[in-house]
């Protein structure tokens, strides 16, 4: 659940952000852009230097790349999830014992 504090964070974030990438571009301090928005020093500082591998001059994934891999390892997640929660719930239909219509027990197998 989303507190209210994180919601906050992630509006201001949402605007700081901009912002500070942009200034960090235009060459300056770490130390005054995070003073002037709020933003840590040390997330400038990642900024930064995801800036340099999107511009090819540090090696590392860019950040398209990145993102692209984050939400196929959340797809991934979810279906594992899935696909458990499936698992569970043949394991209790195999084990069920099915009533016939003349309410003689039979097989759930058929």
């Amino acid at each position: 659940m989303i507190t209210r504090e994180d919601h906050h964070a992630t509006v201001l974030f949402s605007f700081a952000a901009p912002a500070g990438r942009k200034r960090l571009r235009e060459g300056e301090p770490v130390v005054e852009v995070a003073a002037e928005t709020g933003i840590s020093p040390a997330t400038l500082f990642r900024w930064k230097a995801q800036a340099l591998v999107d511009a090819g001059v540090r090696d590392g994934v860019p950040s398209v790349q990145a993102d692209e891999l984050a939400a196929a390892q959340l797809r991934i997640a979810r279906l594992e999830a899935e696909l458990a929660l499936t698992r569970d719930a043949c394991e209790l239909f195999d084990a069920q014992v099915v009533t016939g219509p003349k309410g003689k027990p039979r097989s759930s197998k058929g």
